[in-house]
């Protein structure tokens, strides 16, 4: 039985703590939301600019355990409960988000949530400001939509380039070849997509597919896969930990 109407005026120990566990999930989310937001580990599930609608989820999520908290006092002082009583597994279904989250640890996407293969095509609509960085300032996603702009893929031969990302490989890639990977998120991490640029050098082997890593050397018009598109040919590939922002946003 998922809910009981209880009109009397004894309240039952069940009832109380059924009670106090509504009011212990509700303060269990709003402490979560924030701890998310202290610890930098909300950019892992959605773009930043909507960080304040979890900001005030939080706070509401407090509010209503603060009130029943009221409301569970007061009772308990006047001996009365004269309302209609969730049961304990409507609780736990309510719950279950929160105890997921606590028993899986925060993490990014990374190669495991690739998909289908990743895309050399950029994502969303870039702004002015993004064409007007210098060559070494730029990161993957600027690359893409330079790269997209481009009336040829030589247009690029001998500009240098210094980027950051996962490895990913394929069975049909060189040796010394894979592309250098970032997901972008445009709202959320459901609508997370993976994009890279090819890189070619001769310590590209000693890279294990989905480790972290940063890309300098200079873009020339090469074969890849079998179309010519701009190459970002490593003079150096050295090992990097995962940035704190993970994500690039369109």
């Amino acid at each position: 039985m998922t809910a009981i109407s209880d009109h009397s005026h004894d309240k039952s120990p069940q009832s109380d703590r059924i009670a106090w566990a509504k009011t212990a999930i509700l303060l269990g989310m709003g402490v979560y939301f924030f701890l998310l937001i202290l610890t930098g580990k909300i950019t892992y599930y959605i773009n930043m600019r909507f960080a304040w609608l979890v900001v005030v989820g939080a706070a509401i999520f407090i509010v209503l355990a603060l009130v029943n908290m009221y409301s569970n006092l007061k009772e308990a002082d006047e001996d009365c409960h004269e309302h209609y009583q969730i049961g304990w597994d409507i609780l736990l279904i309510v719950a279950l988000p929160l105890l997921l989250a606590l028993l899986i640890p925060s993490r990014s996407l990374g190669i495991e949530a690739v998909n289908g293969g990743i895309s050399l095509n950029p994502v969303g609509v870039a702004g002015p400001s993004a064409f007007q960085r210098s060559p070494l300032d730029r990161n993957i996603l600027d690359w893409l939509r330079e790269f997209d702009r481009a009336s040829s893929p030589a247009a690029f031969n001998g500009t240098a380039a210094d980027v950051i990302g996962f490895v990913y490989r394929e069975p049909s890639f060189a040796d010394d070849s894979f592309m250098i990977s970032r997901f972008t998120m445009s709202c959320c991490v459901a609508d997370a997509f993976p994009i890279g640029m090819p890189v070619s050098g001769p310590g590209a082997s000693d890279f294990a597919t989905g480790a972290w890593a940063r890309v300098q050397g200079e873009l020339k018009a090469a074969d890849f896969g079998g179309d010519i598109m701009p190459v970002l040919f490593a003079d150096t590939i050295e090992a990097v930990d995962e940035p704190q922002q993970p994500y690039l946003y369109p």
